[in-house]
Formats: C-alpha cells, sequence, structure tokens
C-alpha cells in the first residue's frame, strides 16, 4: 500500500493548511502560510541573527498604532467643529480643512507599514490561485481610504482614515495573536528537539572534535559526558553509566549500561562517561521515530476538523457575496458610503480564522500534551473515539500484572532428569517472547547441570508457536515435544502421568497458572508460574467504573483462577480466553454497549488491540513499532489511561465548544453587518474577539483539572 503524501503544513505553526492550500501550489518549495497572522509572526520571531528585523517589525506595529492613535485625535477635532460659534466660523472651516489634510498625512504611513503585509499575503494566495479573506479586507480598507482621500482632495465629504487604521491594526494584533496561539499549541515538536543536544563530540583518527548534531552519521564514535544527553541511538562500546530513560520508557529508576548495551537517544547520562556507536542518525533514531508519529497525528484530520473544512470551503465565497449584497443594498437604500462601511464590516465581522482553528488547535493542545506526558496517539480522530468510549477491556498478563512472572515450582513426572528438562523447556521457550515463556527460558538457561545438546532427549528441529495455546516443536525422528498450556494437551491427546495429574488438579483448584512440558506423546512435568498485580491496577480499575464505564479484564489463565481475580479486583475478569475469544468478546461488546477500548501489552492480545475502537499499547518504550495499537503508552503505569480518558474528554468538549462558538457567532455577527448598524471598527474589535476566544479555549487545556500532570509525565 503506497505511503500517504505528507500533508503541507504551515512553515510558521507547524499545522495542517486549510485543505484547499496546496492544491494549486505553484511553488511548493517556498513558506507557506496558514493566514496573515503566522506570514506576519514568521517576520517577527527570527532567530537572534535577525536581531534587526525582529525590531524593526515591532517598531512598525508600535508605529502603526501611534499614527493611527493621531488619526483618532484628529478625526475627534473634526466632530467637534459643528459646535462652532458664527464668527468662528472661517477659522473654523481653516482647521477642519488642516485636520482633513493631517488625517491623511498620518495614515498612509499606516496603510503601507499595515497594509503591505496583509498584501503579500494576499498576493501569494493569488499566485496559488486562491482568493483568500485579506484580500476582501484589503479590498473594503482600501476603498475606505481611496473615497476619504477623494474627499479631502475635493474639500467635502465624509472621511474614513479612522476606520482603516483601526482595521488594520486590530487585524494585525488580532492575527499576531492567534498566530503566537497556534505556535504554543504545537510547539510540542519543537520541545522534543531541545531533548537533543546542539553538539556533540565524535572521536576522529585526529582526536576529539566539537560537531554539530545533524551532522552525526551511522558508525561515528561519540563521547557522552555526565549530565549530558545521547545525541542517537548507539551502542556503548567503551566504560560504563547510570541513563535516565524515562521520557522513553516511563522508568524513573536509572539503568546501568555496560559495553555492548544500546543506549536511545534523549537519554540522560548520569554518572560516567560514555563511548558511543552511532546506530542511526539524529532525526531516523526512537526520539525521531516517536516526533515523526506526533507529527503524522497533528496533521491528520479527524471528524470535527472535516466538517470544518467543508464549510469553510464555502465561507469565503459566501461571505464576498453577502458584501456584495449589503453594499448593493445599502447602496440603493441611502448613499453608496454606507453600502461601503456596511460591506466593509460584513468582511471584518466575518471570522474564517475562528472556523478554521476550531478543531486544529484544541487538537494540537491534547496531542502535545499527551506527548509530554508520554502518550502516543497516532491520530487525533483516535482521540476523538477515546473520549466517547463506553467499555474498557484489559489483558491481563503484562498489562495488569508486571509482566515479568515468576517460577514458584515444578512438579515432574518422577523419572526424568532435571537437566533434560531444562535442555527441552530451554529450547522451546527460546522461541517465544510470551513472558510465561520467558521466565521458562531464563529457569532453563541457569540450570548449573543442564544438558548438552547432544545429551538432549530427542533433537528438536523446528518450533511452531500456536498463539494463545504455547509452542510446538518437531524432532527428526517424527516426535514431538510440547510446552504450553493444559488445554494444548488435552487437544493433541497427550498422556498424563497419575503423579503430574493429581497435583496439576489440585493446583487450578486455587487458581494456579500452570505450563506443561511433554514430548514423545506423554507430560513430563509442569511448571507453577505467577506474577504479581500492579500496585495501581485495583486503584484504576475503580476510577474507571467510576468514571461511568464499563471495564472487566480478559485473560487466557484457568477460570478458576481468573475467578480469584475477581473476586481480587472487583470486576469481571474472563477467563480460559484464547486470542480469537477476545476478538469475539470484544465484537459482542461494541454491539451491546459501544464505542470499546482495549488495553494491553501490544505482544500477544494485538488481534484485540486491531479489532477494538481504539487500542492501547502499554510499554512501548523504544519499541514504537505495534501497528495494531492506536494509542502507546511509552510507560506501564496504569494511572496513564484514566487520564488519557479524561484529557480526550476535555479536548472533544473544547473542540465542540469552539465549533459552536465559531458557527453561531459569524451567523449572527454577519446578519448584524448586514443591517448596516455595525461600525467597522466595532466589527474588527469583534473579530479579535472572536479568535481571541477560540485561541484562549484551547490553551485553557494545559491549565484543566488534570494539569497535575499524567504519572509518568516527563515534560
Amino acid at each position: 500500500m503506497p505511503e500517504e503524501a505528507p500533508k503541507p503544513t504551515c512553515s510558521f505553526c507547524g499545522l495542517p493548511l486549510p485543505a484547499s492550500h496546496g492544491v494549486f501550489a505553484v511553488e511548493p518549495d517556498l513558506p507557506q502560510f496558514c493566514c496573515f497572522g503566522c506570514r506576519f509572526a514568521a517576520a517577527v520571531a527570527q532567530d537572534s541573527g535577525e536581531k534587526g528585523r525582529l525590531n524593526w517589525t515591532l517598531a512598525r506595529l508600535g508605529l502603526a498604532i501611534f499614527l493611527s492613535m493621531n488619526v483618532m485625535v484628529f478625526t475627534m477635532a473634526l466632530w467637534t467643529q459643528d459646535t462652532a460659534s458664527p464668527s468662528m466660523q472661517s477659522f473654523a472651516d481653516t482647521l477642519n480643512n488642516l485636520f482633513r489634510y493631517l488625517c491623511l498625512l498620518f495614515a498612509l504611513p499606516v496603510l503601507f507599514l499595515l497594509g503591505g503585509p496583509l498584501l503579500e499575503n494576499a498576493w501569494e494566495d493569488m499566485r496559488q490561485k486562491r482568493i483568500s479573506m485579506d484580500l476582501l479586507l484589503l479590498s473594503g480598507v482600501v476603498a475606505a481610504y481611496g473615497y476619504s482621500i477623494v474627499s479631502v482632495l475635493r474639500g467635502e465629504g465624509h472621511i474614513y482614515f479612522e476606520v482603516g487604521c483601526m482595521v488594520l491594526v486590530l487585524v494585525t494584533v488580532g492575527r499576531w495573536l492567534e498566530a503566537r496561539g497556534r505556535l504554543q499549541a504545537g510547539d510540542v515538536l519543537g520541545s522534543l528537539a531541545r531533548l537533543l543536544p546542539d553538539t556533540v563530540r565524535r572521536l576522529t583518527a585526529t582526536g576529539l572534535e566539537d560537531c554539530p548534531r545533524p551532522s552525526i552519521r551511522v558508525g561515528d564514535r561519540l563521547l557522552v559526558r555526565p549530565g549530558e544527553r545521547v545525541p542517537c541511538d548507539g551502542m556503548v562500546l567503551e566504560h560504563a553509566a547510570t541513563v535516565d530513560e524515562a521520557f522513553l520508557t516511563g522508568e524513573s529508576r536509572p539503568v546501568l549500561k555496560e559495553v555492548g548495551a544500546t543506549v536511545a537517544g534523549a537519554s540522560l547520562n548520569l554518572e560516567g562517561d560514555l563511548i558511543l556507536e552511532a546506530t542511526s542518525t539524529s532525526d531516523s533514531g526512537v526520539l525521531g521515530q516517536f516526533a515523526e508519529l506526533v507529527r503524522k497525528a497533528l496533521h491528520a484530520r479527524g471528524r470535527y476538523q472535516r466538517l470544518a473544512d467543508r464549510v469553510t470551503a464555502y465561507f469565503l465565497p459566501a461571505v464576498g457575496l453577502l458584501a456584495g449584497t449589503a453594499f448593493v443594498w445599502h447602496t440603493a437604500a441611502t448613499e453608496w458610503e454606507t453600502g461601503l462601511l456596511s460591506a466593509l464590516s460584513v468582511l471584518l465581522i466575518a471570522c474564517p480564522c475562528a472556523l478554521g482553528i476550531a478543531t486544529p488547535l484544541a487538537v494540537s493542545v491534547a496531542l502535545g500534551e499527551a506527548a509530554r506526558a508520554g502518550i502516543l496517539t497516532r491520530t487525533s480522530e483516535a482521540l476523538e473515539r477515546v473520549a466517547v468510549a463506553k467499555a474498557v477491556r484489559f489483558d491481563k498478563t503484562g498489562t495488569l500484572t508486571t509482566g515479568s512472572p515468576k517460577l514458584r515450582d515444578i512438579v515432574t513426572d518422577g523419572k526424568t532428569s532435571m537437566s533434560a528438562l531444562a535442555a527441552v523447556a530451554g529450547r522451546l521457550a527460546a522461541a517465544s517472547s510470551h513472558p510465561y515463556a520467558q521466565a521458562i527460558f531464563h529457569w532453563a538457561a541457569g540450570f548449573p547441570d543442564q544438558a548438552e545438546e547432544k545429551d538432549m532427549p530427542l533433537p528438536l528441529v523446528r518450533v511452531a508457536t500456536l498463539t494463545g495455546l504455547g509452542l510446538v516443536a518437531s524432532a527428526a525422528d517424527g516426535s514431538q515435544a510440547v510446552l504450553g498450556s493444559p488445554r494444548l494437551m488435552e487437544q493433541l491427546g497427550l498422556r498424563y502421568p497419575h503423579r503430574i495429574l493429581d497435583a496439576m488438579h489440585k493446583a487450578e483448584a486455587e487458581g494456579c497458572s500452570i505450563t506443561c512440558l511433554a514430548w514423545t506423546g506423554e507430560v513430563r512435568a509442569w511448571f507453577l508460574l505467577d506474577e504479581d498485580l500492579r500496585p495501581e491496577a485495583g486503584q484504576v480499575l475503580r476510577l474507571l467504573r467510576a468514571m461511568g464505564l464499563d471495564v472487566a479484564v480478559l485473560t487466557g489463565d484457568h477460570p478458576s483462577r481468573a475467578e480469584q481475580m475477581q473476586r481480587m479486583l472487583g470486576v469481571p475478569v474472563l477467563g480460559g480466553m484464547l486470542p480469537q475469544d477476545k476478538v469475539r468478546h470484544i465484537e459482542e461488546t461494541q454491539r451491546r454497549l459501544g464505542t470499546t477500548l482495549m488495553i494491553g501489552d501490544g505482544l500477544n492480545d494485538a488481534p484485540a488491540l486491531a479489532r477494538s475502537d481504539v487500542g492501547v499499547a502499554l510499554a512501548c518504550g523504544t519499541d514504537l513499532a505495534r501497528e495494531a495499537a492506536e494509542i502507546c503508552l511509552m510507560g506501564d503505569d496504569l494511572r496513564q489511561v484514566p487520564w488519557l480518558i479524561k484529557m480526550a474528554q476535555a479536548a472533544v468538549r473544547t473542540i465542540r465548544v469552539n465549533l459552536f462558538w465559531a458557527f453561531a457567532y459569524n451567523v449572527l455577527g454577519i446578519a448584524w453587518a448586514m443591517s448596516g448598524t455595525l461600525n467597522p471598527v466595532i466589527a474588527a474589535v469583534a473579530m479579535v474577539l472572536s479568535s481571541g476566544f477560540v485561541v484562549g479555549n484551547s490553551l485553557r487545556l494545559r491549565r484543566h483539572v488534570w494539569q497535575g500532570r499524567a504519572p509518568c509525565s516527563v515534560g
């Protein structure tokens, strides 16, 4: 399946461009901006090397405000001329004419200072074969200026310089604030990049050299000193050190990295020099993958965004048509100056920005906060589905439990040696990543009298995995060795010695987890395995039920063990479930209750994760390739699950409020402007306040009730 082409993004704020952008791109390599505010903000927010340009741009806005205030003062002075006495009328007329010229003198620089960037943005849109709101606004402002200039030169008629100046100032300030808000919302990628050092120490044939991080190549030898972050994924060549990998794994305890160990980029070296061999570039390692997945999620368009896109596609033509209608109607009813001001008010009160940013701004804040908390959401649509979840299903092994089962006991048939058991069990268990198999493998590997390969009871040549049941290996003579559940032993018709069978029945009655080992048609031993529940498991399950969610646990353990866990956890625990049984249960829950989340470790429960409405994988750590899950928790703290659900619910509420406001504001505001009773300056103020409401409401997500942060938060 071909990979989807990347969505075009704003060169300043990084958020997706509206759907119409880029369709007719003439020069796609040039910077593209979603609005005039971002273009203006990009000019201001230059690096320190462009400090002169920064100061000049800020001075341009400040100078425009100063000039506009003078225009307002002169205009107010003109309004007072009607009160002049007859004896002073000649002087008043002269003063009136002077003030009109002063308004012209002070207003023209404002048009060039703030109208210039607006014209530049409109011109860029026209080059891309788009008609933007900037062009419509500029047309109204230029018309007001043009009429006013003619009035000044003729010495009669109204002037509207104060309207044009205030409109330009308010539009510029409003869009600047909006662009800054968008930048704050999408700053998560910048915060990820800041985790990596700008300069690294590279070991060469001539010694140690400092070089920029982007110049790192696979195979380079790097020196990382205490207190520094690892610049890229690498393998330890010399020395040893303790490393903090909390950002990637959620594990707060430092990990000792010795020669041969792998270290992920952005890990913090706590003590000891490390010499690493780079195994990736700074952009292609684990952190780079994480950033790329976050970037794709930010640019994906969810259901609410697609709705806004459809409305926005018709918004500008409709506003232009309504402005033209207002102009014609009021010109015919009164005079063309009234028609011009009414049309300008329609253009100003209309706020496509509020509609365009209502969804992506809230989604960006939510995804950014989740990423800082160590929660990776692959799509914004997954976040929307989490918000409306009705049921949550947990896998047991590795999810509610620690994922590190311990071998508690071994019961043998009394005639097979421990060395033979260790040899066969170790050979089989090595082929599986299941926690139970790994526990048996580690036991077998550490067995002091383990049989050599030549001493094995039967030479095994091929091992196959039966999902949810166990492992089957074929021997050269056609016989089989089996490591798996009692159910697998029954399906294969294997014999149980009385000694093993009696002990096994007793253990199952007590709810113990059992794995059997057999070959040549007979069960030789069984292993009693157990693992501890995570300390927060019970608290999380109770919290989810208090939130009104239907909660249950799915496990392949014996039903008696499931009953024991149910009494312990206080929620339904369904035992004896194979992967296909879990999938059927998810499907039945979806039909009965609705949107269902599946929480697992992303390994042996991939089918259930994929079938659920949203699959959530725990402890992804440095493994981000668990495609069955739409959401990955970098750590393994279950308290992140209710945090995620609350965050998603708050984000969706914010999106709905933003969209309701954007629709209601535009409908009511445009109707008011069409009536001809709305001053353009008031319309400009309303437009600024509308965008400000959407920006502020979205950024408020950062200070919501969960601001205590997720348990594994590292930001």
